[in-house]
């Protein structure tokens, strides 16, 4: 069971490139790799890297051509409308597909995940469980009425940057039917996009997962990198604060992603945000001697000055 789903648009481009590569990089079996992207096109350029590099890699990309729809909750965020795709991911991968693993784009593997994949499936298998994900928080420790707003009895709440689903029982019990009614529903009250939506159905009904199968990474927090690469297999950067901007690479945990970005493109890849934002905190980490922090500090200070003066 080496299937694998993405959802993506252009501006995730890049990042989704390092996260495919990161995996193949660490599988050595035939894979298969379903892409649902807004503008497929767009992508065909790491499309053709993707193939060159690895012969056991099987790459196939949807168009997202779903009309009329209204996707809640992104004006202004850091995320876009292909959050939401992956609510309907049957209608565009292979029927026959038994299980899969959903994929975030800004996730890096760092280990072989087969075995571990294997066993949850096995296990899977024989149970009720039409998808596994790894419980983020639980009632206790949060603000209840979160629960309350999406209309959930359990006590728990799942992060959805990795699912393994049942595909088969996924379509025969018509699930994404039944998570549209509730988006429609909960149309207001969303406030983590589709994986609100994910929760409020299943409702504490999925299998637990095992942390290092999703294994999360805030640069907001000191990272143990040493911790991360003896126990992590998707390491998954959550949090508005990426690896890709400047101020995520003034943490020990952004190494993980740009060493394919250096090692692949021999550049650290780096996204704009807020130009005086991105100036400040490029200054103040300076200052503070933080540049230590860097695997390859002068590419980093050419790569960030050249997006600062950047105008588009």
């Amino acid at each position: 069971m080496n299937n694998f789903v993405y959802a993506a648009d252009q501006n995730y481009n890049t990042q989704l490139f390092y996260s495919i590569f990161s995996l193949l990089e660490n599988i050595s079996t035939e894979v298969n790799i379903f892409i649902i992207h807004k503008n497929p096109e767009s992508f065909e350029p790491q499309i053709l890297r993707l193939n060159s590099n690895f012969k056991n890699l099987n790459l196939s990309i949807y168009k997202f051509d779903v009309l009329n729809f209204e996707f809640p909750n992104i004006a202004g965020k850091h995320v876009s409308e292909a959050t939401y795709y992956r609510l309907f991911i049957d209608k565009f991968i292979p029927k026959d597909v038994d299980y899969y693993i959903y994929l975030d784009a800004d996730i890096i593997c760092i280990n072989n995940p087969t075995f571990y994949l294997k066993e949850l499936v096995s296990e899977m298998a024989n149970e009720s469980f039409i998808i596994g994900c790894r419980t983020e928080y639980n009632k206790f420790s949060k603000n209840s009425a979160s629960f309350d707003n999406l209309l959930m009895n359990s006590s728990k709440y799942f992060n959805a940057g990795v699912m393994l689903v049942n595909h088969q029982r996924w379509q025969k019990e018509n699930i994404r039917e039944k998570l549209l009614v509730r988006l429609k529903k909960l149309k207001d009250k969303i406030q983590y996009w589709d994986q609100d939506v994910l929760n409020s159905y299943f409702d504490g009904n999925y299998k637990e997962i095992s942390r290092n199968l999703n294994f999360p990474l805030i640069l907001n927090k000191q990272i143990d990198v040493g911790d991360v690469e003896d126990k992590g297999i998707f390491l998954h950067y959550q949090s508005n604060k990426k690896p890709w901007t400047i101020k995520g690479n003034f943490n020990h945990g952004s190494k993980f992603y740009q060493n394919y970005a250096l090692d692949i493109d021999r550049k650290y890849h780096l996204v704009k945000t807020v130009k005086r934002y991105d100036a400040w905190d490029l200054i103040k980490n300076t200052v503070n001697f933080r540049i230590s922090i860097l695997e390859k500090p002068l590419n980093f200070y050419i790569e960030s000055v050249k997006k600062l003066l950047y105008k588009g």
